[in-house]
């Protein structure tokens, strides 16, 4: 009894980090296992999953122009929507170097940048083509983007920034307003980038499973939790990163 007893105060003290470990090591597993799959399924003629061709199907069946519109503005890198989340971005790098909160800068610098210079490396690595399934999209006809699908560029930095703005605002009263935004904003790209044929679905979730391996990976490093377990058991919650 007294070892059962022990397990569970150690469970309930170390939790958030164990379910943390569990989330990252899960991430890089699914991330892993589609990117398997993927290597494995060359040889078929749209080099895609069985769900990718239904999902987008299903997306195309009835295109309206304002979907249209609303697609194409989360997915133009130099439209308003991202000139603004580029505008916000360097806002608060600017307010972390004047604050002199040099870890926080880092490990957002980190989570956005390594993200997409592995999106780089595995987008070059696997090679695969853009989906051709149809010669229109929201009445324009299609045309294919010179890089690789796999996995998706816009994907991975929507969720990355959202990630490394939800953690670094955590311990504000805005947090879960913060991680509202953010997450909308991420699944809102990720939904334009299918609905212009731009990607398969399999390239989106490859893109979220190495986002959240990638930045719960840092996340642990920047916060210095993986030395030992017994500093986690006396947090009020799970991130903080603390400057100097």
């Amino acid at each position: 009894m007294n070892a059962l007893h022990s397990l569970a105060a150690a469970w309930r003290r170390h939790r958030p980090l164990l379910l943390l470990l569990a989330v990252v090591a899960a991430s890089w597993g699914l991330f892993l296992e589609v990117a398997h799959e993927l290597r494995e399924d060359r040889r078929q003629p749209d080099h895609g999953f069985p769900f990718d061709r239904p999902v987008l199907n299903f997306l195309h069946q009835r295109p309206t122009p304002a979907l249209c519109a609303v697609a194409a503005q989360l997915s133009d890198l130099q439209g308003p929507v991202w000139l603004s989340v580029y505008a916000l971005g360097a806002f608060g790098l600017g307010w972390g170097l004047y604050r002199r909160r040099y870890r926080e800068v880092g490990f957002a610098v980190g989570a956005v940048g390594g993200t997409m210079a592995f999106n780089l490396l595995a987008k070059y690595h696997f090679e695969r083509l853009r989906p051709d399934f149809y010669h229109q999209v929201c009445g324009e006809a299609l045309r294919q983007l010179p890089d690789p699908s796999f996995p998706s560029g816009h994907v991975m930095a929507s969720l990355a920034l959202a990630s490394a703005a939800g953690i670094l605002g955590w311990r504000t009263r805005w947090r879960w307003v913060g991680w509202g935004i953010g997450l909308l904003f991420a699944l809102g790209v990720a939904w334009s980038r299918l609905y212009l044929a731009a990607h398969y679905p399999s390239d989106v979730l490859a893109g979220w499973f190495a986002t959240g391996g990638w930045v719960g990976s840092l996340y642990l490093a920047f916060a210095r939790y993986l030395p030992t377990l017994r500093p986690l058991g006396q947090q009020p919650g799970l991130p903080t990163i603390r400057g100097g």
